[in-house]
């Protein structure tokens, strides 16, 4: 992308729980997003395109959100709780159109507050090095390689997952996150209730 963008931002960005009608739409954004990883180098193994039934699958075992811009599905994120607590982020795409407006941002800030609601510490993901774009993305919003120096409850779920074996494929990196603590809540933005009417 260049330093000149002249797109325009989408007026409305609503978050959704994954529905039927919105598949269409989000295999248009599963294509164009593995476009980008082939542009780069992956191959059609590494970075694979879903079907509609495995986009739709991933509500078994997934909290699912979709970000529509101005009523188009643009944005998909999949994560789920995994032990000992910890909110493992499968899944965040967004059309490449759509990117740098706040939309996988948006999706993010849900994602901590779904992972608070149900007292998780720290969020992980998986995330390919050559996919530069998703690694600065991560890197700003505080994400960190996962070191032997991370929280306990990480370094357990990592032990867990490995059975003794890489717990990622080359070039792959697992990447952490504090769950921040809750915005605080601006009193003056309240609005005052107005008395009952008789």
């Amino acid at each position: 992308m260049s330093d000149k963008d002249d797109r325009t931002p989408p007026k409305r960005v609503r978050l959704t729980g994954l529905q039927e009608a919105q598949l269409g739409e989000l295999l248009q954004v599963e294509a164009k997003c593995a476009a980008m990883y082939h542009a780069v180098g992956f191959d059609a193994a590494e970075v694979p395109v879903r079907t509609a039934a495995e986009l739709a699958g991933l509500v078994r075992h997934h909290s699912v959100h979709v970000a529509e811009a101005d009523h188009v599905p643009v944005a998909l994120m999949a994560w789920r709780d995994e032990s000992p607590g910890v909110a493992y982020l499968a899944d965040l795409q967004v059309h490449p159109d759509y990117q740098r407006f706040g939309i996988a941002t948006k999706l993010l800030d849900l994602l901590d507050t779904e992972a608070r609601a149900h007292g998780f510490d720290q969020i992980i993901v998986r995330c390919w090095e050559k996919a530069t774009w998703a690694v600065a993305f991560y890197r700003r919003r505080g994400f960190v390689p996962l070191g032997d120096d991370a929280p306990a409850k990480l370094l357990a779920w990592k032990r867990d997952r490995s059975e003794g074996r890489p717990i990622v494929r080359p070039g792959e990196v697992l990447l952490w996150a504090v769950v921040p603590p809750a915005p605080p809540v601006d009193e003056d933005d309240e609005t005052e209730e107005a008395p009952p009417t008789e």
